[in-house]
């Protein structure tokens, strides 16, 4: 195998999959990145944790001979990283060595064989979902910080994408058992009605990085237990996870006729003024709703306190009060778009949910909680 390529088309293939091959493994080779050089002057790199799989075709370098070899992948893109600018680099395979040479430097990396690389299950992909790449991009991106993390509930590490309004539509939602995140975006296509998925939380990440970096429309293809999307000279693979979501639209409360508005900026600086003495991820602070005026008092374990009073800006005939996770609020108020919020409560011991007249298609719900 013999190819030379430019710093910079090859530094931004190789950080890609660089993300996606395994950090922490005691496989070896999966921590290691495909190169494939073919005849046809292309460079095919491919990363794999088993559970996600990116495979990313180059064609602008030169190749002499054709072969293919697996590398460390962090190894391999620190070397380039640190490579001058619009620097020209030679790859050769020399005796088991990835020979890596550029403006005067030289470096031997060890390899493996790429037979040992593992390959990838094609599944029968029978069902597809189109989107416009934007709006499927922002959907996912306003749900995923109420994605659970390692939680026993295996089917909560990760973001539930469903077909609703008879194939119109598309839900995306996340919920860690205490929050719950909802999106909706209209789809173009119809989509097979009753069609629904879980990606894990890995395959989130990156459907949303190559979703936000176009604009244009994009096809999911799913198989029963895999999805896969292809941009340009990407293909990237997810195993989906086998497990039944929560029925969401249980959880989500009614919307009310006259909900409390609150400026969304006011009400986030004010949040975030009252977090610098609740450090705690878990720590509450508490709402205390009145007829034109919406007060919010923090209490730390050092018997610190946080006090501010916020104007409603729909004055109301309300008397309640309630305690809610302040990061939580802080992501949901920081996330959803719009000057202003409203917040559906019907009583201290009712979730909150958390909307906004400019971004209709998106509810939070926070559990309500003791202090």
């Amino acid at each position: 195998m013999k190819f030379d390529i430019s710093k910079e088309h090859f530094l931004e293939a190789l950080a890609d999959i660089s993300n996606i091959v395994a950090r922490k493994t005691t496989k070896p080779i999966l921590s290691h990145a495909l190169l494939q050089a073919g005849a046809d002057n292309s460079l095919l790199l491919k990363g794999t944790d088993t559970e996600v799989t990116l495979q990313i075709l180059l064609h602008e370098l030169n190749v002499q001979d054709a072969g293919a070899i697996t590398v460390p992948a962090a190894k391999l893109l620190d070397v380039v990283r640190h490579l001058p600018a619009q620097a020209t680099i030679y790859c050769s395979l020399e005796k088991e060595q990835l020979l890596v040479k550029a403006a005067g430097s030289v470096f031997r990396i060890a390899t493996l064989p790429a037979e040992d690389f593992p390959a990838l299950a094609e599944a029968d992909m029978d069902r597809r979902i189109e989107s416009d790449s934007r709006a499927l991009h922002d959907i996912m991106q306003k749900v995923r910080f109420s994605m659970a993390s390692e939680d026993v509930r295996y089917y909560l590490n990760g973001m539930y994408l469903n077909i609703v309004e008879d194939g119109n539509a598309i839900h995306a939602v996340s919920t860690d058992g205490h929050r719950l995140s909802c999106a909706r975006s209209a789809l173009a296509t119809p989509a097979p009605a009753g069609t629904n998925l879980i990606v894990p939380k890995k395959g989130v990440s990156e459907l949303i990085k190559l979703l936000g970096r176009v604009s244009q429309p994009v096809v999911l293809n799913l198989g029963e237990r895999q999805l896969s999307l292809t941009l340009g000279g990407y293909r990237l693979t997810s195993q989906l996870i086998d497990g039944t979501f929560p029925n969401y639209e249980q959880v989500l409360p009614q919307l009310q006729e006259t909900p409390v508005l609150i400026s969304r900026q006011t009400f986030l600086e004010s949040l975030q003024r009252a977090k610098v003495l609740l450090l705690d991820r878990h720590d509450g602070i508490r709402l205390t709703f009145g007829e034109a005026s919406l007060q919010l008092a923090a209490r730390n374990l050092e018997n610190e306190t946080a006090d501010e009073t916020l104007e409603i800006i729909n004055p109301q005939n309300l008397q309640l009060e309630v305690a809610l996770n302040i990061n939580y609020l802080i992501d949901a108020i920081s996330t959803i778009n719009g000057d202003n919020v409203q917040l559906h409560i019907a009583d201290g011991n009712s979730p909150c949910l958390i909307t906004s007249s400019e971004d209709e298609g998106v509810r939070y719900v926070i559990m309500p909680m003791r202090l």
